[in-house]
């Protein structure tokens, strides 16, 4: 437990740190750290333990899950009953409103515009942490407890919806609650680009800088916005090393990795690399499974299971496509509670269907863009899948593309082996077995990608290039 950690244990601690030592060996130190560390409060007074969690969702979340353990720990720890309270921060004095984290600008005390988007739902408490996402989580909360002693900046890129601006708005949020004193910023690519180019036109530049250095925190979202825009990653280029000089915290995001973003100077990929560079992947099946629970219980919905699982297992490879067909599943069943026996069955069935059609491409993929899609996600080229070559990651990748075109086109065996240059049909029906058996057995693939070596289960990889084919 570090240092930071026992210092927001109240007042009289040692009862309380003796029971989140006990705590975290029985719940493990991933779930312990989501949902028991800062800004969870913890204090013991008279044989009452009362936690005072983030928000509603945190305390109802704590409540539901861990009640036993807490129980638990505390008898464990003290050797009498002890009574658990769990609050939310809500009853406790009001804190420092959010937005007075962020530097004002030197002639007004007007709260900036880029801090009234940010969503009360992304917070670190709330983000499903997962084996895809680990790393990623591990360093957001790293650079919010101690700042600029080990990572500056941290890079964290993944594809669309996974959580990139989640986990970059929970870390401002966690940061002004242990550093109310200190300034941060959030703000976008494209805000930081249009509000750099307001400020040459209204000959304000000097009071531009003032309010993006002068922070403890800068974290900036979607910076392979600044692609092709030359000036802008100039002035972030200066940006950078002001801050950098100083020793402040810069936190980025991007859809890839630093030497991916086309267009960028050498400059800015070489500090954008400099530090921690950190990727979220899609889902695995249980962080799945945990993301629509939490969603659920987030809006008050009663699920059953059963059906988180059978959504849990369609193949999407963002948090956004979940939410959708979770929102889609609530509806339909709120539509089957009206309806006779008979017609329950019926519209379940089609509940089931929508969730299939919902899944479905509105423009089925070619041959040519799912080898070339696999290609780029296995860091080959498109003619070695369509070769002859027998290199462990090409025919994994070569397996991949057949199976994707099978299910996702209406061709024959025999048209597939022509497409991928193959003289028999059976080559296609084993490699698309192969697949199936691989999935069953939870295989893991490894290769060698653009940011280093990546082990991965072959359904994961099968939802990622998936959910790559979807985009338009």
């Amino acid at each position: 437990m570090s240092v930071l950690m026992l210092q927001e244990a109240a007042l009289d601690s040692s009862p309380c740190l003796t029971i989140q030592k006990h705590l975290q060996t029985r719940v493990g130190d991933l779930r312990f750290e989501q949902w028991f560390a800062a800004p969870t409060h913890w204090q013991f007074t008279d044989g009452t333990l009362t936690l005072r969690a983030v928000n509603a969702f945190s305390a109802r979340w704590i409540r539901d899950k861990f009640m036993d353990d807490l129980q638990y720990a505390a008898e464990e720890s003290l050797g009498f009953p002890v009574t658990i309270l769990i609050e939310t921060a809500e009853s406790a004095p009001a804190p420092r409103p959010l937005a007075r984290a962020v530097a004002p600008a030197a002639t007004s005390h007007r709260v900036p515009a880029e801090t009234r988007g940010l969503n009360d739902a992304y917070t670190l408490e709330e983000f499903v942490v997962g084996p895809t996402n680990q790393l990623a989580y591990k360093c957001a909360c790293t650079v919010t407890q101690e700042p600029r002693r080990h990572y500056s900046p941290l890079f964290i890129h993944g594809d669309c919806g996974l959580g990139k601006t989640h986990l970059l708005q929970g870390i401002c949020r966690r940061f002004q609650a242990l550093h109310p004193n200190k300034k941060w910023l959030y703000i976008t690519g494209e805000q930081f680009t249009n509000d750099y180019l307001e400020s040459i036109r209204l000959h304000r530049t000097e009071a531009f800088r003032r309010r993006v250095r002068q922070v403890d925190l800068l974290v900036v979202d979607d910076v392979h916005f600044f692609m092709n825009k030359k000036h802008t990653q100039e002035e972030f280029l200066h940006t950078f090393n002001a801050m950098d000089a100083v020793g402040r915290q810069v936190v980025l995001s991007s859809d890839c990795a630093p030497r991916g973003i086309s267009a960028l100077t050498d400059a800015l990929s070489t500090r954008f690399s400099s530090g921690m560079v950190a990727r979220v992947d899609s889902p695995d099946l249980p962080t799945r499974l945990d993301i629509l629970r939490r969603l659920a219980a987030r809006r008050d919905w009663h699920c059953d299971d059963a059906m988180l699982l059978r959504l849990a297992q369609q193949p999407v490879a963002s948090v956004r496509e979940l939410q959708g067909l979770l929102v889609q599943a609530v509806a339909v069943a709120h539509l089957c509670r009206t309806q006779s026996v008979g017609d329950l069955a019926h519209n379940m069935q089609s509940a089931l269907s929508g969730i299939r059609d919902h899944m479905n491409f509105s423009t089925p993929p070619g041959v040519e863009r799912i080898i070339q899609t696999c290609a780029e996600y296995f860091a080959i080229t498109a003619e070695l899948i369509s070769g002859s070559s027998k290199h462990r990651v090409v025919s994994t990748a070569r397996a991949i593309a057949m199976y994707l075109v099978r299910l996702h086109t209406h061709m024959s065996y025999p048209d597939i082996a022509r497409a991928f240059n193959r003289r028999n049909h059976s080559t296609v029906i084993g490699a698309c077995n192969r697949v199936d058996e691989q999935i069953s057995q939870s295989h893991i693939i490894s290769w060698t990608a653009g940011d280093g070596p990546r082990h991965q289960a072959i359904a994961e990889a099968l939802h990622t290039i998936t959910a790559r084919l979807r985009r338009p």
